[in-house]
């Protein structure tokens, strides 16, 4: 957590990360194997589809390294909430009813969720207390910080008016 003078910032890379470099290792032998399977049938299509996978891993390597970059953010009047580059979404705080450490797994997969963590299971969810209109009707958010009781308690902090 990194206080500021309008904003705090939590992590959320810790649970995440490593499991997205697993990916990157994985893409990587997929690159190596397929490219010498496929270069058995033809070399051009094995080298078409070995430059194709090579761009898709760099753009996953430095989606991986965005995390860091991009942490939760505990704004005056709004919740920005990151999932690495990829995702941005702006919470008004006077949309949040709550956050819950209660996460359970029909709640993550339900429609009126949104899922902001990719491979690891959320530690938070925000609950909303109308449904905020963006691509769907999002009730809920589920999220992943690394420091869970700062982040409840700053959050708590800012939609209570109390320190």
């Amino acid at each position: 957590m990194t206080p500021g003078a309008s904003s705090t910032t939590f992590a959320n890379h810790r649970g995440v990360v490593p499991l997205l470099w697993a990916f990157v290792v994985l893409a990587g032998l997929e690159l190596v194997g397929a490219h010498l399977l496929l270069s058995l049938w033809s070399h051009k299509a094995a080298w078409a589809m070995s430059v194709v996978t090579l761009l898709s891993l760099i753009w996953l390597i430095s989606w991986v390294r965005s995390w860091k970059r991009f942490p939760h953010e505990l704004l005056n009047d709004k919740l920005r909430l990151h999932a690495g580059s990829l995702r941005h979404v702006d919470v008004p705080l006077a949309a949040i009813e709550r956050v819950s450490g209660e996460v359970p797994m029909d709640l993550v997969k339900a429609r009126d969720t949104r899922n902001l963590v990719p491979v690891a299971h959320p530690n938070r969810m925000i609950l909303l207390r109308e449904p905020l209109f963006d691509k769907r009707r999002t009730r809920r958010y589920a999220i992943r910080v690394d420091d869970p009781e700062a982040f409840d308690a700053a959050l708590l902090g800012r939609i209570t008016g109390r320190p």
